[in-house]
């Protein structure tokens, strides 16, 4: 590698699969350089985002852990890991400080300061949270100096008063440890969790789309994660408890087949608008369990398909309706994850939301070495994120890696006075 290359590492912990990236970070242009390493498994162990068998998860994720290290042609002893489920929540909040001045004349500001804004985000921050909760993500929305709002970066602006609203996402800490926990048994230090539809966005939308106003779906495999853009910035997160698992189990259930089966007839053949489907009955259904092969319709499939589809877009509308936003979003609904794939879904979703609709594929600007997946699959928009989020926030990373340090040396030697 590299001396002037860093190795950055990235798990997507899904319910239905597991993906890894190694990537070589360039410290001099501070950005992601290429991924050497790329593994995926199946998911077993995880329901909805949620570890509900260890051993199970482990295995899945040493799989994927393994071909990526193989690739990269080293093993990895940290990673950044992106983390979904029903258990994350959101919501908005505010804090504000005053800004001293030394000037002998009160009406003058003093400049903002990166510890100004560190002051008012941390006070933003301090919110009552039951013991078995975190914040993880404290997302700035805008900042008001004195009384001019909507500034986006105060840094060097004068005033006296410093507002900043922010938008909280909090997880629960018993789901990370057992993430942690897992981890552990490979040796893997948690170098910070990350939000899957944060980091689904950072590789999905352009800055148009964020400023002028749009909303992220990501349809996974146990949920369908939320994420809305106005001004640059994060107005909402919610998460809708159902993915495409749910249709494959449902297909499964209609026709008397396997899971796996019934996977494959949902990607090759489903179809999400009933009025679009071919009712010609030339779809073979292998036999399973003694059973003889049939033939069904597309018409069928579609019949199982078209409701669970339109109650994941309603679930996602009445989560939309608790953001309070009252602005235009004008570049509408983007759709990414998996479930995107799905024909006919564009349609659906127009006719549930009425709004521009279209599907979100991954924008990425490093090279892919020795990896035979493909990057613009909306499947992996979540894992190239990942690497982009990281590769975008590593000096703050660095940062909160240092003070943490810093800490943990004043506590030591408080103690040793102290004794």
């Amino acid at each position: 590698m590299n001396e002037k290359n860093k190795i950055i590492s990235v798990i997507d912990i899904g319910t239905t699969k597991i993906i890894v990236l190694i990537a070589e970070y360039n410290l001099n242009e501070n950005k992601i350089a290429q991924i050497i390493g790329f593994g995926e498994s199946r998911s077993n162990g995880l329901q909805k985002g949620v570890v509900v068998d260890i051993s199970k998860t482990i295995k899945s994720i040493t799989d994927a852990v393994e071909d990526a290290e193989n690739q990269a042609g080293f093993e990895i002893s940290e990673a950044f890991v992106g983390i979904s489920g029903n258990h994350i929540k959101g919501l908005n909040y505010s804090g504000v400080t005053s800004i001293s001045s030394n000037s002998q004349n009160q009406a003058i500001g003093q400049s903002i300061t990166e510890d100004d804004i560190a002051k008012v985000e941390e006070l933003a921050a301090n919110i009552n949270i039951s013991p078995d909760r975190r914040i993880m993500h404290v997302l700035p929305q805008e900042y008001i100096v004195d009384d001019q709002e909507g500034i986006l970066s105060p840094l060097g602006l004068s005033g006296r008063r410093l507002e900043a609203k922010v938008h909280l996402v909090t997880s629960s800490v018993n789901t990370e440890k057992d993430i942690l926990t897992c981890l552990e048994h490979l040796s893997i230090h948690v170098s910070g969790f990350i939000l899957e539809p944060l980091a689904s966005s950072c590789s999905i939308l352009n800055q148009d789309e964020m400023n002028l106003g749009s909303i992220l779906v990501d349809i996974g495999g146990g949920t369908t994660d939320v994420i809305s853009y106005s001004n640059g910035s994060v107005l909402h997160t919610g998460i809708v408890p159902i993915g495409g698992e749910i249709l494959t189990k449902d297909i499964a259930y209609r026709i008397q087949t396997s899971i796996d089966q019934a996977e494959q007839l949902k990607q090759n053949y489903g179809q999400s608008n009933l009025s679009q489907a071919s009712s010609d009955e030339d779809i073979v259904v292998k036999g399973v369990s003694g059973r003889d092969e049939f033939k069904i319709s597309q018409k069928l499939l579609s019949e199982v398909i078209e409701p669970r589809i339109k109650e994941i877009f309603e679930l996602v509308k009445i989560e939309m309706e608790q953001s309070n936003y009252k602005g235009d979003y004008t570049f509408g609904i983007i759709l990414t994850g998996g479930g995107s794939k799905l024909n006919g879904i564009l349609n659906t979703a127009s006719d549930i939301f009425n709004m521009p609709v279209k599907i979100g594929l991954p924008i990425y600007d490093f090279e892919i070495k020795n990896s035979d997946f493909d990057p613009f699959d909306p499947r992996y928009a979540t894992s190239i994120g990942l690497l982009k989020y990281v590769g975008q926030n590593l000096e703050k990373y660095n940062k909160t890696k240092q003070d943490s340090f810093i800490k943990k040396i004043k506590s030591f030697f408080k103690e040793l006075i102290n004794n």
